[in-house]
């Protein structure tokens, strides 16, 4: 596995991004995808203040926003948005006012799903969904013109690289498969020309040609047309690839030991490297480089640094708040569709706080109470939702919501555990990640049954 390097003659001492994913994080690797991999609120809580020995984070110069909403899908939601309004310029792509770009400078209308162009992969996207009989492309196409000054974002994102300077970049990373598709294979090329601004039409026509290209080995190229026809393709894919035992004998692979030995080198290196470097904030994070997995009581890491940071008795705060993702709202950029809130309303768990039928009857509450929900760094309210099938010292909050901009979503009074749960160090565990998790205490809002 390619991790990023912690000798001392390659170690990225100066962080090249906010988050410093290749500098702290070694198993994120270096790939597109890999900053998005690493500690993301550490690029927020760095705004405020570094910690020891490090670089202070920077605002960008320049800030835009595509289809999502961190002042409410992030932790903090109220310290988010705080520091996104220090931004000095901020460009955002919008369908209707939301949380996020109610900060912006500058709103450019976005095509909707149902106005633009995009070829989509079927099938076969992700190693934690390999259980599919057939895989290949299908094509979202314009049912309408885009209303008014909206453009789709393949004209958008070709405009900004030709205005910017760099389009013969942007072109090469189209041929590299940054659109979804490689458009060069073993016996097909169906490559831009780097130099020339391509039309929404002409880049996905490329793509459709070499999506046919690939399922069918170099066999057929059929294009943009063919898939506004036909709408999508697809190929057989084999039951074998749906285990990995074929894929290791191919590669003449071992199995993974359970004595992690380079995992543990790798976290004495790179414990060197930042205390070289006078960094010992990190430590905790290091100790978790062990050969082999020990038990450690998790519980009990998230109340001590509660109490640690926010001066409180855990006592005090009783229940652990959970969420979970909401297969009706996604990750909740259609919140504001009336449609899906009709559809959710036929889950149960989507009115509000999610509570434990006999903990409810202790503390005298029924469904529909308006309940205060507080953690040791803020609070919110919502509706109670009794259900037997949860713990007594649990409660759950479904979705992203405690929407205050978003058209209809601002309506729904749902409350939501981002506002409530703080960004921490001590709560980042060594791959960068944390968890959608704190302790609060309950109450009932008089006066509202």
């Amino acid at each position: 596995f390619p991790m990023n390097p912690t000798d001392k003659e390659n170690w990225i001492a100066k962080p090249e991004v906010r988050n410093a994913n290749r500098t702290l994080i070694p198993l994120v690797a270096n790939s597109p995808w890999s900053q998005a991999l690493g500690p993301t609120h550490l690029a927020w809580m760095q705004q405020q203040e570094a910690p020891e020995h490090w670089p202070q984070a920077t605002p960008p110069d320049l800030w835009f926003v595509y289809r999502t909403n961190p002042a409410i899908s992030f932790w903090d939601t109220e310290q988010i948005t705080a520091v996104m309004a220090r931004f000095p310029f901020t460009v955002c792509f919008a369908l209707t006012r939301d949380e996020t770009n109610h900060f912006a400078d500058i709103l450019l209308p976005d095509c909707t799903d149902l106005e633009g162009l995009q070829l989509i992969r079927v099938g076969g996207t992700k190693f934690i969904e390999q259980f599919w009989d057939y895989q290949g492309f299908a094509l979202r196409q314009p049912v309408v013109e885009g209303q008014g000054e909206a453009r789709d974002f393949t004209w958008i994102a070709t405009e900004l690289a030709r205005r910017s300077g760099v389009l013969d970049k942007y072109n090469k990373a189209i041929n590299r498969g940054a659109a979804g598709v490689s458009l060069k294979g073993k016996n097909y090329d169906f490559s831009l020309d780097p130099d020339v601004t391509h039309s929404v039409e002409a880049i996905w026509d490329a793509t459709c040609k070499a999506a046919s290209a690939e399922i069918t080995d170099g066999a057929e190229a059929q294009g943009l047309d063919w898939y506004k026809e036909q709408g999508f393709r697809l190929a057989e894919f084999p039951r074998l690839k749906w285990y990995l035992y074929a894929e290791i004998e191919k590669q003449n692979l071992r199995f993974e030991m359970p004595y992690q030995e380079r995992l543990m080198r790798v976290g004495k290196e790179l414990g060197r490297r930042l205390h070289e470097h006078g960094i010992s904030w990190w430590d905790e994070q290091l100790e978790e480089y062990d050969p082999l997995p020990e038990y450690k009581n998790y519980p009990e890491v998230w109340e001590r640094a509660l109490e640690r940071n926010f001066d409180v008795d855990i006592r005090d705060f009783p229940f652990w708040a959970v969420t979970t993702r909401s297969m009706q709202y996604a990750w909740g950029s259609n919140a504001g569709i009336q449609m899906m809130r009709e559809v959710a309303e036929n889950i149960s768990g989507h009115n509000g706080m999610v509570l434990n039928s006999g903990k409810a009857d202790e503390l005298g509450l029924a469904d529909g109470d308006l309940v205060e929900i507080r953690s040791p760094l803020n609070v919110t309210r919502g509706r109670v939702v009794t259900r037997q099938g949860i713990r007594p010292d649990t409660v759950l909050m479904i979705g992203q919501f405690e929407h205050w901009a978003t058209p209809f979503a601002k309506d729904l009074e749902l409350p939501s555990l981002n506002k409530l749960v703080p960004m921490l160090l001590d709560l980042t565990d060594s791959t960068g990640s944390g968890s959608d998790l704190t302790r609060v205490s309950i109450t009932r809002i008089e006066g509202n049954r």
